[in-house]
């Protein structure tokens, strides 16, 4: 009976060391699989894969143990990789990333952001992707990235950004679209990137950028739109970059700019608008500019400059107007800036223009002696002109038909106007007029320093505009309501006087008629 009894508890006892350990089993079992679920069911360590058929190869720095690596530098090899293939669930096993970067290798091999693998690294602070072909950066790319600072995605064939591509980041601050084929800025492709503060689209086919673009990038303090194929802008294309403090707009297709055009830039520093088309400037570009320091126009075809633009930023210290159609720039141009122009670290670049030889550069004589600026003085013994003055004479109208046709340039040889025409015009004399009209030709065409020209031997042009600017400019601005009211005030009070004095007129005629 007791061997019975003692048989009966050893097998419970069994029994209940079976269940002990199918439990433990079980929790283990368990675990693994939330494990598995944890890292996206692969079991591969991405930082440590050598099967040569691996679509992606990735080298980590110092460490590849698992969960231990912070910077790993990507190759991708292998097109066709969908965008949720298992690879990229291979990086759950380094959770720790914090830079990372992918170089395509094949043409194709990569044509979308891999938000697949970035979900796992959310200790991720900068991506790198190169050579790739991603057409367009789809909504929320790199979503829930929140520690993320920095993302380049220069030379992947962009063309789109859909709208909140850059989204819900609250620590990005460089975002990199450089040499790619982005077409327009659409409106809220960036949204919510409090922290934004660089943003570059160097050589891209940028022709558009919407009202609105940059509304949530409040706190960006550079803004590179370099190499586009930007043609327009308007008061309301950089609104919401109140805090911006360089903008590049070089080597692009700006042929105008209307007033205020950049009157929301109230913190602007540095404007970059070389190598574009520019022909006309409104008198208020640059208005709101007050911070305004260095500010380039070079290569450009500015003719003439209106006697007030540079009113609105009297901060100017740096100008370059080199390589333009400047055929003066008078003293009611520069005025408003000159004094900033004479301190060690100021810059005036007038090179390269076409410069008339006349009272209105004697200016340049007074800066070169009182700046301190040693760019500004090598610049200014460079600017050149030419000794072409307009003539106003009515001997003019007497000369002879064949003398005037002959060569329309005698107009501006002033020193040998009278000679030419005293000359009595036959045939015989016909070779004597052709040689004299070279002679002048050439001396027209010797450019002369104009440094090298005493202040008081420069004539002054029979009529001087102080302002050139275009007489009107296509902007959708409309008039001040005040501005038009003064303008109809005074159209009415021309046409009353008018009135007037042909009554006054009539009535005078009247009263000698009847009285007399």
């Amino acid at each position: 009976m007791e061997r019975r009894i003692a048989r009966i508890l050893y097998i419970f006892i069994i029994l209940a060391l079976i269940n002990e350990m199918s439990i433990a089993v079980q929790a283990r079992d368990n675990n693994k699989r939330r494990s598995k679920e944890k890292t996206g069911g692969f079991q591969n360590n991405i930082c440590d894969i050598t099967d040569r058929d691996s679509k992606v190869h990735c080298y980590c720095e110092n460490t590849r143990e698992p969960r231990n690596a912070t910077k790993a530098e990507c190759w991708v090899f292998n097109g066709g990789i969908p965008r949720d293939d298992l690879i990229w669930q291979s990086f759950a096993s380094q959770p720790n990333l914090q830079t990372l970067s992918f170089n395509v290798r094949v043409d194709g091999a990569l044509g979308y952001v891999p938000t697949k693998a970035l979900q796992y690294l959310q200790r991720l602070k900068s991506i790198n992707i190169k050579y790739g072909n991603i057409v367009d950066v789809s909504s929320y790319a790199f979503a829930n990235l929140t520690n993320l600072k920095e993302v380049s995605i220069s030379q992947n064939q962009i063309e789109t950004l859909q709208q909140y591509a850059f989204a819900y980041l609250p620590n990005l601050t460089v975002v990199n679209l450089e040499d790619n084929m982005i077409l327009e800025i659409g409106k809220d492709s960036f949204f919510d990137v409090p922290k934004l503060q660089k943003l570059v689209f160097t050589k891209n086919n940028i022709s558009a950028i919407s009202n609105g673009a940059f509304q949530y990038t409040f706190n960006l303090l550079e803004l590179d739109l370099n190499k586009n194929n930007i043609f327009h802008l308007n008061r309301h294309t950089f609104d919401g970059l109140a805090n911006l403090r360089k903008l590049d707009l070089r080597r692009n297709r700006i042929y105008n700019l209307t007033e205020f055009t950049f009157a929301e830039l109230w913190n602007l520093q540095e404007l970059l608008l070389g190598k574009n088309e520019l022909k006309y400037l409104s008198e208020r570009a640059f208005d709101g500019l007050s911070q305004l320091r260095k500010l380039s126009l070079d290569d450009n075809k500015l003719a003439s400059l209106p006697s007030g633009l540079f009113e609105g930023v009297r901060g100017l210290s740096s100008v370059d107007l080199r390589s333009n159609e400047l055929h003066a720039l008078t003293f009611d141009n520069i005025k408003p800036i000159l004094d900033n122009l004479k301190p060690s670290g100021s810059n005036l670049q007038l090179e390269e223009n076409n410069f008339v030889c006349d009272c209105r550069l004697q200016w340049m004589h007074i800066l070169r002696n009182e700046t301190k600026s040693q760019n500004t003085k090598d610049s200014l013994e460079s600017v050149t002109c030419k000794m072409d003055p307009p003539i106003v004479s009515s001997a003019y109208n007497k000369m002879p038909d064949i003398i005037i046709n002959t060569n329309q340039d005698l107009l501006h040889a002033n020193s040998n106007f009278e000679k030419i025409a005293k000359i009595n015009v036959t045939d015989k004399k016909s070779d004597e007029i052709k040689d004299m009209v070279n002679e002048i030709n050439v001396k027209k065409a010797v450019k002369r320093n104009v440094l090298k020209i005493p202040p008081e031997a420069l004539p002054c042009p029979a009529e001087t505009k102080k302002t050139t600017e275009i007489p009107f400019i296509v902007d959708p601005v409309i008039p001040i309501q005040n501005e038009m009211k003064t303008f109809r005030y005074q159209e009415m009070n021309a046409a009353h006087n008018t009135s007037f004095v042909f009554g006054i007129v009539l009535w005078s005629v009247c009263f000698v008629f009847f009285f007399t």
